[in-house]
């Protein structure tokens, strides 16, 4: 998560797609880089960003500007999600999935992002603990699920075992669409992706302020 950025993006782009597998014992993290456009009632967004998930509950999504400069990021660490935009040495805090659905218009935990990124949901009926109803391909794979009125849909697949490339998003008022740039499961843990020492040094911001920052973003 560094400057230079930006390059790191466009080879990723340029590559065509890797086979992916999940490793047979399981997926406890993914990272990787992606590109989003959502189309809401209120905002629209658009930008390349690089993420870090890991079980349990932990995140870290960064977004860059063209010159691969950090514009704001967020951390998840289980019952908390912090928005920091180093550029204005402020924080503000939320509910993950709140955290999310105000920057994405879509609320999703970490460890949803993780099953969601990875295509490996643990089902029961069709039925996930959290809530998803799950639909699938003759192949096996998950290719849509709905809760609560939010609908995705996978639309592209990276060559190997059913790991989503590029992925829909729908609800009442908001649309949107994720193409994953380049994925890997069960990274090594990076020292302080999840750390919070900007509670010391940046001044806490109510969340609706900083809110504007995504338009900053590319």
């Amino acid at each position: 998560m560094s400057a230079g950025i930006g390059a790191l993006l466009l080879a990723a782009c340029a590559r065509r797609p890797p086979v992916l597998v999940p490793p047979a014992s399981g997926v406890e993290a993914v990272a990787g880089y992606a590109a989003a456009s959502v189309h809401g009632e209120t905002a629209d967004v658009k930008g390349k960003f690089a993420f870090l998930f890991r079980r349990p509950g932990l995140g870290r999504v960064e977004v860059f500007d063209p010159l691969g400069r950090t514009v704001y990021y967020i951390v998840f660490t289980g019952q908390t999600a912090y928005l920091v935009v180093p550029g204005r040495k402020a924080y503000a805090e939320d509910r993950p999935a709140a955290m999310v659905a105000r920057f994405l218009g879509f609320a999703l935990g970490p460890d949803e992002a993780l099953v969601l990124l990875s295509g490996q949901w643990p089902e029961s009926a069709g039925v996930v603990a959290a809530g998803w109803a799950l639909g699938r391909d003759p192949q096996g794979r998950v290719i849509r699920g709905e809760r609560g009125g939010l609908v995705f849909e996978v639309a592209g697949f990276f060559p190997g075992a059913g790991v989503p490339r590029t992925v829909t998003f729908s609800r009442p008022g908001a649309s949107g669409r994720l193409r994953v740039l380049s994925l890997e499961f069960n990274p090594a843990p990076r020292p302080g992706a999840f750390g919070t020492g900007f509670l010391k040094t940046f001044a806490r911001r109510p969340v609706e302020e900083l809110e504007g920052t995504r338009d900053d973003a590319p």
